[in-house]
């Protein structure tokens, strides 16, 4: 079984040198939502979106991220499993990102909702700081 934490460094090996254009040379810096899909989503959806089979599920050409952005919300920010996410197709665990701002996850489930084929519309800071007063409201 491979370490969990060599596991990461070689995800984030591989995203360095892919960061490289050819003969080296650095390409283009990544957007912040980009940057933060690398630091925080790459190891388990994958670079194209693609998930990992039986364990990940896709990003690209499914429902949930280009969904209803209050159910997205829900299962990115405290684990609410939205109905249009197939039940024991994926062995893995969905961690919570609470912990970043109200900015910072609205500039990555946007970039979510953008990428890998997907054409949904943006999340806004303010519907992330809904989404977390109606979740205390409860």
């Amino acid at each position: 079984m491979i370490c969990p934490r060599l596991a990461l460094i070689a995800v984030v090996a591989a995203s360095v040198l892919a960061a490289c254009g050819p003969g080296g040379t650095a390409a283009a810096p990544p957007s912040p939502g980009a940057r933060l899909y690398a630091n925080n989503c790459l190891a388990c959806h994958q670079k194209d979106g693609a998930g990992v089979p039986g364990v990940q599920p896709p990003l690209a050409a499914t429902p949930v991220p280009v969904g209803d952005p209050r159910e997205l919300l829900g299962w990115v920010l405290f684990g609410e499993r939205p109905d249009s996410l197939p039940r024991g197709q994926y062995a893995g665990v969905m961690p919570q990102f609470g912990y970043l701002s109200d900015d910072d996850l609205a500039t990555l489930l946007s970039f979510v909702r953008s990428s890998f084929g997907n054409h949904a519309s943006a999340i806004t800071p303010a519907m992330v700081a809904e989404a977390r007063a109606a979740h205390r409201a409860r």
